[in-house]
């Protein structure tokens, strides 16, 4: 089957020129934290990378045939002629969502592009998700006509869990399947072989991967991070980046502060810094930033068990086979 997978983040910067047989080229090494800030732009929340990979990973395909692209931007681009070319080249177009149903999201973009198919190509939907409790009439019209529309007419509307289901069906949509994250269906061979029996053997002396939220407000680390630097106190622990670097100080510009070739930050610098605004001594053996999914498990294999609360922390860790846990709030 030819498949279209619509928007997987990559970590590359797509060209201009409209062009057959091109691709896009990744940025250029940067020996700073601040000189990442045009990669994250392509993905953001890193995490992003480990769920957008995973339709393209796990569903059987002619590669020949398929591809990824934006339908929004090839809407856009093929004019007219956008419906009849996608039904000519492909045969079902795969819609790859995270937590999109929110206030501050307006899905009219990708809305137009499925409405303007009008049915000659089948779509399903994976990994849909709310994010924060509110009501339907918070969203941005254009997400509310997008969930309406994939509600009538996805061959499959895959939605994260029962809490983004029940709140779909209390609205009046009620076509979808409870699946899950994408993310979790790609490894199957690594999950299903862990064993937690050694890094439990091991208590306090394992060697800890973590992700969390270091995140800044107010001038100071949010209590969610503070709280997860007092719990890896004298543990050895390494800390995983995924959105929260680019606000903090001056430092961040420092050169040699990072190595691209082996995706970790400068130590030192870090827990001084972090230390200050936990108020909190901050003491992790690494800092790392993924700029590609598969760097990211290999480094999880240099250590026993991941525990933290960035979700897609712990599925990367997953998927190279390692044992995990979330805290309980």
């Amino acid at each position: 089957m030819r498949i279209l997978f619509h928007a997987p983040v990559l970590s590359v910067h797509r060209p201009d020129p409209a062009l057959s047989s091109i691709l896009g080229v990744p940025p250029t090494v940067t020996d700073t934290l601040f000189g990442l800030k045009p990669a994250h732009k392509l993905t953001g929340n890193r995490g992003n990378i480990i769920h957008a990979e995973a339709p393209a990973r796990s569903l059987r395909k002619d590669p020949d045939g398929s591809a990824v692209g934006n339908i929004a931007n090839l809407q856009k681009n093929l004019g007219e002629g956008y419906a009849e070319t996608i039904a000519e080249h492909f045969d079902m177009i795969v819609v790859s969502l995270a937590n999109f149903i929110r206030p501050n999201h307006d899905g009219i973009r990708l809305f137009t592009a499925l409405e303007a198919l009008d049915g000659r190509v089948p779509f399903v939907v994976l990994g849909a998700g709310m994010q924060g409790s509110h009501a339907f009439t918070d969203l941005m019209p254009g997400n509310r006509d997008l969930l309406a529309l994939l509600n009538e007419r996805a061959n499959l509307f895959g939605v994260r869990g029962t809490q983004t289901a029940e709140w779909l069906a209390n609205n009046g949509l009620e076509n979808t399947t409870v699946l899950g994250c994408p993310s979790l269906y790609v490894y199957p061979q690594s999950i299903m072989a862990i064993d937690g029996a050694a890094a439990q053997s091991k208590g306090r002396q394992a060697n800890v991967m973590t992700a969390g939220h270091f995140s800044m407000r107010d001038g100071a680390i949010v209590e969610r991070g503070t709280e997860l630097a007092k719990a890896f106190d004298k543990i050895d622990a390494s800390y995983v980046f995924q959105d929260e670097i680019f606000a903090y100080g001056k430092f961040i510009k420092d050169r040699f502060g990072y190595n691209e070739g082996n995706n970790i930050a400068q130590p030192e610098m870090l827990n001084r810094w972090l230390s200050r605004k936990c108020g909190h001594k901050v003491d992790f053996n690494r800092y790392y930033y993924f700029s590609e999914a598969g760097a990211w498990r290999q480094a999880a294999m240099l250590h026993d068990v991941y525990i933290g609360d960035r979700f897609h922390g712990g599925v990367a860790a997953l998927q190279a086979g390692q044992p995990h846990d979330f805290p309980q709030a």
